[in-house]
């Protein structure tokens, strides 16, 4: 049995403006790469090894990656790129305004509502975004989308050489994969930056286990503030034992 650690990648700057980004690069916020550190110290924590880890060629998917291996513990573990984790493809749309994609594809003025009323599913907002681009611009369907990341999934359990894989990736593309699975997400039509998605391989077909699961970068958390609190007691006390010189 081989378990594959499926993160969602670190809040970016496109996140942060409510742009479209799938193929567009943005780099990881202050914010995604405290996420991404604190993922890795809840690994360590949790006691999880690697065998071997794979991420997106996107540099948002790479970093949170490499800065998720540097607080667990495994720098030195290789990570390969694999451009079939690559987020869904906008084509024209790349690096526009969320509202005003919604807009002008579904006449809706707000993108990050319409999904949470359920307005618009991951699938229609695909198939609808590649007919606006006529199927131009390297712009990807819902089944495209879906085949793609499938068939790179089982690449990497292909090759794996032990039971932990981490892989980290993007939001839409997983939970379009997790619909090809046919994995109840019970409408949820976004996943959580760093968060954990536990997908369990048996040789023949894969079961998804926790789902959106944040409870390790909430624990890497407080042990940074666990540490830095102890610092600043040792620091208080020696401060008290007599002065320090610098």
């Amino acid at each position: 049995m081989t378990e594959i650690w499926l993160v969602r990648h670190g809040q970016t700057e496109y996140n942060r403006q409510d742009r479209v980004q799938g193929m567009a690069n943005s780099a990881l916020t202050a914010q995604g790469v405290a996420d991404a550190d604190a993922l890795g110290r809840g690994l360590a924590q949790a006691g999880v090894h690697f065998a071997a880890a794979w991420a997106s060629d996107l540099t948002r998917a790479a970093d949170t990656a490499r800065h998720a291996l540097d607080a667990a513990g495994q720098s030195r573990l290789a990570l390969t790129l694999h451009t079939g984790l690559r987020e869904e493809n906008y084509g024209k749309f790349e690096g526009q305004l969320t509202n005003d994609f919604a807009q002008a594809v579904f006449g809706l003025p707000d993108f990050t509502q319409a999904l949470l009323d359920h307005r618009l599913s991951l699938a229609q907002i695909a198939d609808a975004t590649y007919a606006a681009n006529a199927g131009a611009n390297g712009a990807e369907d819902n089944a495209m989308v879906q085949r793609r990341f499938d068939a790179a999934m089982r690449d990497i359990v292909g090759q794996a050489p032990g039971p932990n894989l981490l892989v980290v990736a993007h939001g839409t593309v997983v939970l379009m994969w997790l619909a090809l699975l046919g994995f109840d997400t019970h409408g949820q039509e976004m996943l959580h930056n760093c968060s954990v998605t536990r997908v369990a391989w048996d040789g023949s077909r894969f079961s998804v286990g926790a789902f959106d699961d944040l409870s390790l970068v909430a624990a890497g958390r407080r042990g940074a503030a666990a540490t830095g609190a102890t610092a600043r007691h040792t620091g208080e006390a020696g401060s008290a034992a007599g002065p320090r010189h610098e």
